[in-house]
């Protein structure tokens, strides 16, 4: 067996909310080969746009207070709660409160037929028109195509 130097990786949560950018909602913590694990960051009055992933995700809630909804169902969240999100599943993140929500997320890498499945890495809902909107590289970085 080869032992990798510094294969275990420890890091303060706390100094990557002090340091972000502002407008920054999201802080990669880790980057596996098979696992991701980030901070996101709801500023008060903070609204996600109704999207999916082709992988589970998960949220610890480890500051503030927020609510997540999906397309037929709404959870408020605070400090200790932890939320699951099945692959496939529309859902948006909201902080309609007066302090800042931080979330610590995390999923695993999507399957070649999850990714299949999904068309791309990130499918939102067009406001306007209520069509599916699909980003190959998770959104932002990307021009999204309405496929619906």
């Amino acid at each position: 067996m080869t032992l990798k130097e510094n294969a275990i990786k420890l890091l303060d949560v706390s100094d990557f909310v002090r340091e972000r950018k502002k407008g920054q909602r999201r802080s990669d913590l880790f980057r596996r080969e098979n696992l991701e694990t980030w901070l996101l960051y709801f500023p008060p009055g903070d609204v996600q746009r109704m999207h999916s992933h082709p992988s589970d995700r998960t949220y610890y809630v480890i500051t503030g207070r927020g609510t997540m909804k999906g397309l037929n169902e709404s959870h408020e969240l605070s400090p200790g709660k932890i939320i699951s999100i099945p692959a496939h599943e529309y859902y948006e993140g909201s902080n309609p409160y007066d302090e800042p929500m931080v979330l610590l997320g995390n999923s695993c890498k999507p399957t070649p037929e999850d990714l299949a499945r999904a068309g791309g890495k990130r499918n939102e809902i067009d406001a306007a028109t209520g069509k599916r909107i699909v980003y190959q590289h998770g959104g932002g970085r990307d021009e999204g195509q309405i496929v619906d």
